[in-house]
């Protein structure tokens, strides 16, 4: 009965740590422009894609910011608040993520994906 009870304790404390420390849309927004970054740091000039696009892809690489600000415009969002952890969903440009937050980071398995 006493490790039932520690167990039961334990599980209480985790709940409370989890409910104190779940992060908020600031830090999913940072999320996003980590995801973003990592991107546009994957992405290569290459002869398959249109000129245009190679020259927008070159001035994000030399402005990153400025490149984020502009992305960013593009790109629906939805935040969720579960209580004991958050949820941040992203879609635009053809791609989607679906990101946890829990414990003061935000995980986001699998990052920029294809969108279906």
């Amino acid at each position: 009965m006493g490790l039932l009870k520690v167990l039961v304790a334990l599980m209480i404390l985790a709940a409370g740590a989890a409910y104190v420390t779940r992060p908020g849309e600031e830090s999913a927004e940072a999320a996003l422009k980590d995801q973003l970054m990592q991107a546009l740091d994957r992405e290569e000039i290459s002869p398959g894609r249109g000129a245009g696009a190679n020259v927008a892809l070159g001035l994000c690489k030399l402005k990153p910011t400025d490149c984020y600000q502009l992305v960013r415009a593009g790109i629906e969002t939805r935040f969720t608040d579960h209580t004991l952890f958050t949820r941040f969903d992203m879609a635009g440009f053809g791609k989607t993520a679906q990101c946890i937050g829990a414990f003061t980071t935000f995980h986001c398995p699998g990052g920029l994906r294809d969108a279906p």
